[in-house]
């Protein structure tokens, strides 16, 4: 039986701009993981080489052939391409240190690649606007001039990756969930994810039908993947329908 093992940050406390429900968002699917038998590993409120720890700590624990998710929810910036997902000591990072002091995502997948896991499974939450504040200026907007762009860049999966976005990039509306707990994209993760016998590419469809429903169209999740089988995050062995997930449509089937 293959391991499932998670690694989930949920970043609020940042010195540029703090966030509110980041570490609500990381405890509640680390504790969802949990009921569906993920080794789920739960990290709040990281400064920067306290996230590189517990980064390298994860990816060294990762046993071979495991399904293995890293759930990020915090601050993301773009630069040169690429996406950094931000520690809360956010206030001196620059253009100049940003690839030493944040965090690529696509280098994230890169080592926990190393470890042969069967997929890795990333979710990024990020870059929603302050407190519940819609439509806030670029992130960094007093440093402009050094490039760093608010939000999340395209990530291209190497193979048996899957990346959820919860937005997409370039976007300038992010949602807050009815209960004032979640983001909106987590709120409705947390509905699916815990299902059993849906492939978590369906998982990934239906939020982001639910995310773009609740928001009326201003909030698009998106998702890359290179995983061409279709894997279970819970698999429920009595059930004879194995089948309806593929043609399963939101709020239709799943209640």
């Amino acid at each position: 039986m293959f391991q499932r093992q998670a690694l989930v940050i949920g970043n609020d406390t940042y010195r540029v701009k703090p966030r509110r429900t980041c570490v609500n968002d990381a405890n509640d699917i680390s504790c969802a993981l949990r009921t569906i038998g993920f080794i789920s590993h739960c990290a709040t409120n990281l400064e920067s080489q306290t996230m590189l720890l517990r980064i390298n700590r994860f990816r060294e624990s990762i046993a071979p052939n495991a399904i293995v998710v890293v759930y990020f929810s915090g601050r993301a910036v773009q630069y040169n391409g690429h996406t950094y997902l931000m520690p809360i000591d956010n206030n001196w990072i620059s253009s100049e240190n940003v690839g030493q002091s944040a965090y690529n995502a696509e280098e994230i997948i890169g080592i926990m690649h190393t470890k042969g896991p069967r997929a890795v499974i990333l979710i990024l939450d990020c870059a929603r606007p302050y407190q519940t504040l819609v439509g806030e200026t670029p992130f960094f907007v007093d440093r402009e001039p050094l490039g760093l762009l608010q939000g999340m860049a395209p990530v291209h999966p190497p193979p048996s990756t899957i990346i959820a976005n919860s937005c997409e990039a370039g976007a300038t509306f992010f949602g807050l969930a009815d209960n004032y707990r979640n983001s909106i994209y987590t709120y409705h993760l947390l509905r699916y994810i815990t299902r059993p016998n849906i492939d978590i590419d369906t998982v990934f469809r239906c939020v982001a039908l639910n995310v773009e429903k609740s928001t009326n169209g201003r909030q698009r999740p998106d998702r890359y993947s290179s995983v061409y089988e279709l894997l279970y995050l819970v698999i429920n062995s009595y059930s004879k329908n194995l089948a309806r997930s593929s043609t399963m449509q939101p709020d239709q089937q799943l209640r």
